[in-house]
């Protein structure tokens, strides 16, 4: 079995970051958070670079949103949770209608279910790639 699942947070906010964080550290023992960015530009390079399997991602973020982070991914080879204050932003996921979306602020119950879920479509299908036109 597939050793822990390593996530990315990507957040411009501090305590948005460490609250994600410290939820995972409490209930979602199969997932290790390996790394955060605060803008898609450093985004870009480290997913591409360490790989993570399930990205934390904000949409409205200085420099670019989430969307335009997705947008760089045709081809994504990640599970991605959507964690974003504006409940309008669901709407503009548009074509990535697979990605669940998370309002802040939001129950902790729902992240982890949210979060167990992505372990477990992970687990299931480490090789899934996600295509989008």
């Amino acid at each position: 079995m597939m050793k822990k699942i390593k996530a990315w947070i990507i957040d411009d906010e501090r305590d948005a970051r460490s609250l994600i964080k410290g939820i995972i550290a409490d209930y979602c023992p199969d997932i290790e958070v390996i790394g955060e960015s605060i803008n898609i530009d450093s985004a870009w390079e480290v997913i591409r670079s360490e790989k993570p399997h399930l990205v934390y991602l904000d949409i409205n973020m200085p420099r670019g949103s989430g969307i335009d982070l997705l947008a760089r991914f045709p081809l994504r080879k990640f599970e991605v949770i959507v964690v974003s204050a504006y409940s309008e932003n669901e709407k503009k996921l548009g074509p990535y209608k697979d990605i669940p979306f998370l309002q802040k602020p939001y129950s902790i119950d729902k992240f982890i279910d949210l979060s167990h879920h992505a372990v477990d479509i992970i687990r299931a299908n480490p090789y899934q790639v996600h295509r989008y036109k």
